[in-house]
C-alpha cells in the first residue's frame, strides 16, 4: 500500500507537469545526452494514465496475493495443530487398545474367586502374624526391663567391687606397716584398665600395678614370683562381661589351688553367679619357697570386665 500511494504521487506529479506546460516535450536521454524526439503531452498522459492504471492492478494483485499468503500460513499453522492433535489420538487409540488386549487377560469368575479366597487366607495370616508380632514385641520389652535392672545391679555390684578393692588395699598397707620390722615385706595390688568380651588365652594379666612393695610381681606377665620363703595371702576378683561366662584359677606352679567364677547365662530368663566378690573362694593362703610362681589362669569361658577403676585385680602380700 505504502508503494501504491508513492508511485501514485509520482505520476500524478508529472502530469500536472505536462498539463501546466501544454507544449510538447522533448525527451531527450538525460544520462546519456542522447537528442530524443517531440511527444505531445496529450498523449504522453494519456500513456501515463495506463501505465498508472497498470501499476494499480499490479499492486492490488500483489496485496491480494499476500492476503493469500497469510491466510495459506494461518491454514500451514492449522494443519501442524491438527497433525499433532492426530497423533495424539493415534498415540491414545494405541494406548486403548493395550488396555483392552489386557483387559481381555483378566481371569474367570472361578480363578477370581479362587484368587479372593487366597487372599482372605493371607489376610487371616497377616492378622496372626502381627498377633505374634506384638506379643514378640511385649517380651522384648519385658526382657529389656529385666535386661535394665541387671543392668542397675551391675552398677552397684561393680561399686561393691570397687569398694572391696580399695578396702583390699588398704589391708595390704596395714598388714605391709605391721610387717615392715622384719625387713622381708613384699605386696602388690594390679589390676586391668579395660575389658576384654574375646579374650580366651592362658594366662590372665594384669599390666597396671596399683601398689607394689618389695620385689616378685611382674605386671608384663602376670606372674608373682616369691622372692622370700614365707606364708602368702593372694586375692583375685573378677567380674564377667555382659552376657558371658569365665572361670579363673589361681595357680601354683602350673597346679590350680582355688577358683572365682562370674557366669551370666542368657535366654528368656536371666541368671547369675558370682563368686568374683566372695573373699572365701578366692582368698587364698600359700606358703612359698623361694623361686615358687603364683599368677591366675582361665579355667573356662570367655572375656571379662574392667574399667578404669580397676574392676578386675589380683593381688597378693606377705604375712
Amino acid at each position: 500500500m505504502y508503494l501504491q500511494n508513492t508511485l501514485h504521487r509520482i505520476i500524478l506529479s508529472i502530469l500536472g507537469i505536462i498539463t501546466v506546460t501544454g507544449n510538447a516535450v522533448n525527451l531527450t536521454d538525460v544520462i546519456h545526452g542522447f537528442p530524443g524526439h517531440n511527444v505531445d503531452p496529450a498523449d504522453m498522459m494519456q500513456t501515463m494514465q495506463i501505465m498508472m492504471q497498470m501499476l494499480l492492478n499490479q499492486t492490488t494483485e500483489i496485496e491480494h496475493l499476500k492476503q493469500q499468503t497469510a491466510k495459506i500460513e494461518i491454514l500451514y499453522q492449522q494443519t501442524e495443530k491438527d497433525r499433532s492433535t492426530i497423533q495424539m489420538l493415534q498415540n491414545r487409540v494405541f494406548f486403548l487398545e493395550a488396555e483392552q488386549s489386557e483387559l481381555s487377560k483378566l481371569p474367570s469368575s472361578q480363578e477370581f474367586s479362587t484368587y479372593l479366597s487366597g487372599m482372605n487366607h493371607l489376610t487371616k495370616k497377616s492378622v496372626e502374624s502381627e498377633a505374634k508380632v506384638n506379643n514378640l514385641t511385649r517380651q522384648i520389652s519385658s526382657q529389656n526391663m529385666k535386661l535394665e535392672n541387671l543392668r542397675q545391679q551391675s552398677e552397684i555390684d561393680r561399686s561393691t567391687i570397687q569398694r572391696l578393692n580399695e578396702s583390699l588395699i588398704s589391708a595390704i598397707r596395714d598388714v605391709h606397716d605391721q610387717t615392715a620390722k622384719n625387713g622381708s615385706n613384699h605386696a602388690f595390688s594390679a589390676g586391668i584398665p579395660s575389658s576384654n568380651s574375646v579374650w580366651s588365652s592362658g594366662t590372665l594379666v594384669f599390666p597396671d600395678v596399683i601398689y607394689s612393695k618389695g620385689t616378685g610381681y611382674d605386671p608384663s606377665t602376670g606372674i608373682f614370683t616369691a622372692p622370700t620363703a614365707g606364708t602368702y595371702v593372694f586375692y583375685i576378683c573378677v567380674q564377667s562381661n555382659h552376657n558371658l561366662s569365665i572361670q579363673l584359677d589361681i595357680v601354683l606352679n602350673g597346679s590350680s589351688k582355688v577358683q572365682a567364677m562370674a557366669w551370666s547365662d542368657i535366654g528368656s530368663s536371666v541368671t547369675i553367679y558370682q563368686t568374683g566378690t566372695n573373699l572365701v573362694k578366692v582368698f587364698l593362703i600359700l606358703y612359698l619357697q623361694i623361686g615358687d610362681r603364683v599368677w591366675v589362669r582361665r579355667r573356662y569361658g570367655t572375656g571379662y570386665f574392667s574399667d578404669s577403676s580397676y574392676t578386675t585385680t589380683f593381688s597378693g602380700f606377705k604375712i
